[in-house]
């Protein structure tokens, strides 16, 4: 028994060994917060790195229980602080689920240009993310990341409460007749502060749509990068390009191309 149990322990030290010489941040969560705009409670995670000063720049990741167990996110905002290819942020990962009744999602009501939802994050969400965890200002680098209908919402957000997120974020936003009506309120209004990062895939990805759209921000004058493959609407298609989105936080700025 006691053999036993040293071959545990051996197998146990390099997963130990290898936290310790890595280091990693730590992801605090789920936290409830109720909204009194909505009417109802919801809940987030945060991701803090090791080692970080505050204020610390904020990425607000709506589906965030997705990119945490489907993108597998904290693993990788690990490796791009540790490899030094991005300074030390904040991720918040909201969930859009409710968190009494986890079968039961809320997205279909948050993420259309829903000005509650908005409301809720100016007013309530960021404020206690700024006081209680990050000590960020007015001055404080912020961006909004969502895949498929979350990519329609940070869209949304630049419309909605412009210059607050410095960078929006949007892996194949969806559905296409989503897409068309937010591409038709960029084209009414003028260019917001913001840059935009944006990827899909190919024909099973509503490209065309997203095509469209990525040319009216481009005759605004968006700062943008854009990203596209051959993949379709599934994580297989935007985990590879997790990275590539924060370093898009960490460098893309609205005021790189001013038109």
């Amino acid at each position: 028994m006691q053999n036993l149990m040293f071959m545990f322990v051996l197998l146990l030290m390099p997963f130990f060994f290898a936290e310790a010489v890595l280091g990693s941040g730590k992801l605090h969560g789920p936290v409830r917060i109720t909204s009194a705009t909505l009417g109802y409670d919801l809940q987030y995670w945060i991701y803090l790195p090791e080692k970080f000063s505050k204020p610390l720049p904020e990425l607000y990741i709506t589906d965030g229980q997705a990119y945490l167990n489907s993108g597998g996110m904290v693993a990788v905002l690990d490796d791009e602080i540790q490899q030094g290819n991005i300074t030390p942020i904040a991720a918040i990962f909201v969930d859009s689920r409710n968190p009494d009744e986890l079968t039961e999602t809320r997205r279909n009501s948050e993420f259309m240009c829903n000005a509650d939802y908005a409301k809720f994050f100016i007013g309530e969400l960021m404020p206690q993310i700024s006081n209680r965890w990050t000590g960020a200002d007015a001055s404080t680098r912020r961006g909004v990341m969502g895949v498929s209908f979350g990519g329609i919402n940070s869209a949304c957000f630049g419309v909605m409460m412009p210059g607050v997120f410095q960078l929006l974020i949007m892996h194949s936003p969806a559905s296409s007749e989503h897409l068309d009506v937010v591409n038709s309120l960029y084209r009414a209004k003028p260019r917001n502060p913001s840059a935009i990062f944006i990827s899909h895939g190919g024909r099973r990805d509503n490209d065309a749509a997203a095509r469209r759209f990525t040319q009216t921000l481009e005759e605004k004058g968006y700062p943008l990068r854009y990203l596209t493959n051959n993949g379709g609407h599934d994580w297989e298609n935007w985990r590879p390009l997790l990275d590539d989105s924060l370093h898009a936080f960490a460098g893309l700025r609205a005021e790189d191309q001013i038109k």
